[in-house]
């Protein structure tokens, strides 16, 4: 553990010498990016917007009867600071009743719009004991929805749902989803660990669950829908709210170099700093898909979904790779592309899924010795 702290230390001092040293004054060099996004344009803008909240999902929660505030999406910043590094001793049980959250965002190409949605958790955690990489401070879960563009934000066709369960993606084409009455998809989050998958078409939502919706329904509590990139993502740098929001983690800042765009932009938070117990909680950024760099899930959709998904997308409508509205690559080309960028800092030792391996045996011990106790989830 000491070492695995030093080897941390000393990549976040490489970082932030980098990211100081990129900082001091403005960049020089060429700014080579590989596929520019457009200026963004009001009226695409507002129908970035409008998508997000008309195809917002419904999530099924499934919910511990003991301790309910741990199974609720809340915002980022639910304890008045944007600190994650107390997130974990400052849920108590008054949150449980606290309006539950969402974040999301929106990347258009000139065919698809990709939807990117976030639940954030105080604590990702298991019951009987908790140790590091089993139990984690902050949890961030994400899916994806690919949705053909249509005349106007109310028109156009979902076409897929990915979740993003653990170490898993797990895809569902629009005609296997469960849909609400406006066509959004349902999608089950589970307790404690609180992975996502999208909801199959025969599946009903079950006792011990509760439901959060992006509007008033009958059945369903609503949730809060808020943007991503005027939250989190503007709090992207590793000094973010002084060194409390980020730490290098097991793989060190992200320095984003997509397959198809190159070297964008300056060194990213990707892991969220924790106090309690380590996990390596990434952003939707730093998420690393079965194809494609670190980072490409979500600053290039639209190649990802193609090299995962492509024969399926086809069958709707021939599919761009040209962004006309992607913020988030626009933020990182104003700040460096290609040479201008600092250079990469060596990768952190990953010694996750060895603690993880470790922690769970432990756990499967400590469960292994107690007897089950009647839970609600």
């Amino acid at each position: 553990m000491r070492r695995l702290l030093a080897l941390g230390s000393v990549t976040l001092g490489v970082c932030l010498l980098f990211q100081s040293a990129v900082s001091a004054g403005p960049t020089t060099g060429p700014a080579v990016q590989p596929v520019p996004p457009p200026a963004a344009s009001t009226a695409l803008e507002r129908e970035a917007e409008a998508l997000v909240l008309r195809w917002a999902p419904s999530f099924v929660q499934e919910v511990d009867s003991e301790h309910p505030e741990r199974d609720r999406p809340l915002p980022i910043d639910f304890d008045g600071d944007w600190n994650a590094s107390n997130n974990w001793r400052n849920l108590s049980a008054d949150y449980a009743t606290t309006k539950p959250a969402a974040y999301g965002s929106a990347i258009l190409t000139r065919t698809h719009a990709y939807l990117t949605y976030t639940l954030f958790y105080p604590r990702d955690w298991a019951w009987p004991a908790c140790f590091s990489y089993v139990c984690h401070d902050n949890d961030l879960e994400v899916l994806q929805l690919v949705v053909e563009r249509g005349a106007h934000a109310g028109d156009g066709e979902l076409v897929l749902v990915e979740t993003k369960a653990h170490r898993r993606y797990v895809s569902r084409a629009a005609s296997e989803l469960k849909r609400t009455a406006s066509g959004a998809p349902w999608i089950e989050v589970e307790s404690g660990g609180h992975g996502m998958e999208p909801m199959a078409l025969a599946r009903e939502p079950a006792e011990g669950t509760t439901i959060f919706a992006p509007r008033d329904t009958d059945r369903a509590e609503t949730y809060e829908l808020l943007p991503l990139h005027a939250t989190l993502w503007s709090r992207r740098a590793a000094l973010a709210s002084e060194r409390t929001l980020w730490t290098a983690g097991e793989s060190g800042f992200l320095a984003y170099s997509g397959e198809r765009l190159g070297r964008v932009g300056f060194l990213l938070g990707a892991s969220m700093a924790g106090q309690e117990y380590a996990g390596g909680v990434r952003p939707p950024w730093a998420l690393k898909a079965p194809h494609g760099a670190r980072g490409d899930w979500f600053f290039d959709p639209a190649l990802v979904a193609m090299a995962r998904h492509g024969s399926f997308m086809k069958r709707h409508a021939e599919p761009s790779l040209e962004y006309v509205f992607n913020p988030y690559l626009a933020d990182l080309a104003a700040e460096c592309a290609g040479a201008a960028c600092p250079p990469a800092p060596p990768p952190a030792a990953d010694f996750g899924p060895l603690q993880a391996a470790g922690g769970a045996l432990l756990l499967l011990g400590l469960v292994s010795s107690f007897r089950p106790r009647s839970r609600s989830a």
